[in-house]
């Protein structure tokens, strides 16, 4: 069992990545790349990048 120090930085890692990959899906698209190459070079859903 994962104590809650644990959990917590796993959760603050997954966060940042989350970000991290939103910052990237942002430069890409706004370079013209496709969506679909988008969620694929940043792991995000295709609903995620059109959020942006």
């Amino acid at each position: 069992m994962k104590h809650a120090v644990e959990i917590w930085r796993d959760e603050m890692i997954d966060e940042a990545t989350h970000k991290k990959a939103v910052e990237i899906a942002r430069k890409l698209r706004a370079k013209g790349t496709s969506v679909e190459d988008t969620a694929d070079a940043t792991g995000l859903t295709i609903d995620e990048i059109l959020q942006l």
